[in-house]
């Protein structure tokens, strides 16, 4: 039974991104289907979907308009989504992000039916309409298969829904970049090999992550796990990239003589800062590899260091696994030189589209000749 303090907290969570949160939201016209409030909104957006139907979208807040219970992200976890960092009052690495949607939803099959200029204009107004603590926000945008008869075939759903979460996100405090955080240890529940499910799809059906998240972490103290794959080698944290780093002797004047490896990308999600990452630490002179064959008992010890890295927690230093400490248990010197490696990139808006990029100057700063189109 759940701790009712720790429910209330939640709800107070929930509360503080309800009074800031805009979502935008772009479904086809499917009487009695489609939320009315969409259908309603006076200065929400008319178009044409690819399949001749009328598709509307709108900006809301969260309590204004809801998903249909009929779309089969809702039923059947059918869709993709990306997770995207706004620092400085700039969308981080948005070009990257968008492309490795453009490769989840090729691999699924879905459509999508508006194109990128002009979902990124929307996606603006939306990011406009919602106040940001030191130019510090989130995006979370969603493509599920959309509305449909039950039963889980994708033939069954009529196009494609559109939407974005835009508020902010503090996954750590800022005291736990200078401590670290311990990881616990999923041993029964295991990442699935690209034969159960392709890891390079992000995908929003995430039950896998979240049992092996509750195996983890319970009765440790612990708030993220490690995961293996079904052969027992390290795959990924839960909602994280793993990097090892190991300090051969000379390591302080010599930075060849660190080698930073990680999980081969046939067992974790290929994260956007996870190669934002490889990249400042082959900068630096440090050696990376990619290896398949890390073991739990590799990534702890004497003379090593450990991290994670994604969207949300950025570069967070692991001080112990399982009970087992990294280290000396606190966070390394070349840990936290890539903290603050990361961070310098976050805070430069040549690495992202800035906020107030205008309309007409969106195509160039996007790379685009043309509309990019979801083909």
């Amino acid at each position: 039974m759940r701790n009712p303090e720790e429910i209330r907290a939640a709800a107070a969570a929930l509360t503080d991104v309800g009074t800031r949160a805009r979502v935008y939201l772009s479904m086809p016209v499917i009487e009695g289907v489609t939320p009315r409030a969409l259908v309603d909104a006076a200065d929400g957006h008319v178009t044409e979907d690819p399949g001749g139907l009328e598709r509307k979208d709108g900006i809301f807040r969260l309590d204004e308009v809801g998903i249909s219970t009929m779309d089969h992200g809702v039923l059947y976890g059918d869709g993709v989504f990306e997770g995207i960092l706004i620092r400085n009052n700039t969308i981080f690495l948005y070009k990257e992000h968008m492309d490795r949607l453009d490769r989840s939803v090729e691999k699924i099959g879905i459509d999508v039916p508006v194109d990128r200029l002009a979902l990124t204009e929307r996606l603006l107004e939306t990011c406009r309409q919602v106040k940001f603590p030191e130019g510090t926000g989130y995006i979370r945008l969603v493509i599920s298969r959309g509305i449909g008869d039950l039963g889980i075939n994708p033939r069954k759903c009529v196009s494609p829904t559109v939407f974005a979460i835009v508020s902010t996100i503090r996954l750590y405090a800022r005291e736990a970049y200078e401590r670290g955080i311990p990881l616990g240890l999923a041993r029964a529940v295991r990442r699935p090999d690209p034969s159960v499910l392709d890891p390079n799809i992000k995908a929003t059906q995430y039950l896998n992550n979240v049992l092996a998240l509750q195996e983890g972490t319970r009765g440790t103290g612990t708030v993220e796990a490690l995961m293996l794959n079904a052969a027992g080698y390290v795959a990924e944290a839960t909602v994280d990239n793993v990097f090892n780093v190991i300090r051969n002797e000379g390591w302080e004047n010599d930075p060849s003589r660190v080698e930073i490896r990680t999980p081969s990308a046939e067992y974790c999600l290929p994260g956007i800062t996870r190669e934002a990452v490889l990249q400042l630490a082959q900068k630096r002179g440090y050696r990376v590899v990619v290896r398949d064959d890390l073991l739990p008992i590799d990534l702890v010890g004497e003379g090593k260091e450990c991290f994670m890295t994604g969207t949300g927690a950025g570069v967070m230093p692991i001080t112990a696994i399982s009970g087992v400490p990294v280290g000396d248990g606190s966070p390394g010197r070349v840990t936290m030189g890539l903290v603050d490696d990361l961070m310098a990139m976050m805070m430069d808006p040549a690495n992202g589209l800035p906020l107030d990029t205008r309309p007409e100057d969106l195509p160039e700063a996007l790379g685009l000749a043309a509309q990019h189109q979801y083909d």
